[in-house]
């Protein structure tokens, strides 16, 4: 009785897989998406609308992936009109594909890419079903009044540029900001002033900051900033710009003008030392009430 010869895999584009696929993708008009599987900004996905890409940690970077192991450069993504390919940028960890390093590799439907320590898909979507996760990932992430990041999302992704931080030896500053006598604004000018406010407030604060650093609503009428490889002086400068900004906007709701100023505690951490981010933020935290007790519309600094 003879044995049956092995049988060989097929490419998963030479299977009947993969064929439907193809045949399925162009009959729904299905379009190509780089979606995040891990890590501090799980669920959040990036559409490939050109015929290439390159992703990295540096704000320039077509697909920005907040994680400190991924390189500035790390890679990139080629769009063809049947298939993706992958290449690796001389990054400093790797790219992998199902645990393998590569440096050149066409991307087949089932495959998981890493970075760093984050770890990647490409999924083919319709632009409905795209739109409906995007609105989950908002949802999770995103605080709905300010459009910035929420507090959850904050403190994931700042344990992540704390390590980086460590890992590196460079400074990094916690700033906690607070507008002042906010229940009097809300008393007096009504919760949708106050709401307009901190809308305000947000879109100043953001325009202040660099894409490397983290802003979110912290709770209330409280923000909180991160900065990264920033030494004391400039993020007290920074502090400052901002604090003296705040004073200068005319805040307005409707016919109403809201005078509003903003206090603002920092803690920096310098470079070789391992404070906890807890310690730092709460370092943060005390540096405001100082602001807040010395008569507000101030700067307080701590170092760590």
């Amino acid at each position: 009785m003879t044995t049956p010869p092995e049988k060989t895999p097929l490419p998963l584009s030479d299977t009947v897989v993969g064929k439907l696929s193809d045949t399925i993708r162009d009959r729904l008009a299905l379009e190509p998406y780089l979606v995040v599987l891990s890590g501090s900004e799980q669920g959040k996905q990036f559409k490939l609308h050109s015929s290439q890409h390159v992703f990295g940690r540096e704000p320039a970077a077509d697909i920005m992936i907040s994680d400190p192991k991924i390189s500035r450069r790390h890679g990139m993504l080629s769009i063809y009109r049947r298939h993706i390919v992958l290449e690796d940028l001389n990054s400093t960890n790797g790219t992998y594909v199902n645990g393998q390093r590569v440096e050149k590799h066409r991307i087949q439907l089932l495959d998981r890419i890493r970075v760093g320590d984050t770890f990647l898909k490409i999924d083919y979507k319709r632009c409905c079903e795209a739109k409906s996760e995007q609105a989950l990932y908002q949802a999770a992430n995103i605080d709905a009044m300010t459009n910035i990041l929420n507090r959850q999302a904050f403190m994931l992704r700042a344990q992540q540029a704390l390590s980086f931080c460590k890992h590196h030896n460079t400074p990094l500053t916690v700033m906690m900001c607070d507008a002042d006598h906010f229940k009097l604004t809300n008393d007096n000018f009504g919760h949708l002033a106050g709401d307009q406010v901190l809308r305000d407030l947000a879109r100043i604060l953001n325009a202040k900051m660099r894409q490397e650093d983290l802003l979110a609503r912290y709770g209330g009428e409280e923000f909180i900033i991160l900065l990264r490889a920033i030494p004391a002086d400039a993020a007290v400068a920074l502090a400052e710009r901002i604090r003296s900004t705040v004073m200068r906007h005319v805040f307005r709701y409707h016919t109403l003008r809201i005078p509003t100023t903003l206090s603002i505690g920092l803690c920096s951490c310098r470079a070789g030392s391992s404070p906890s981010l807890k310690a730092l933020i709460q370092a943060a935290d005390d540096a405001l009430y100082r602001a807040k007790k010395n008569g507000r519309n101030r700067v307080e600094i701590d170092i760590l």
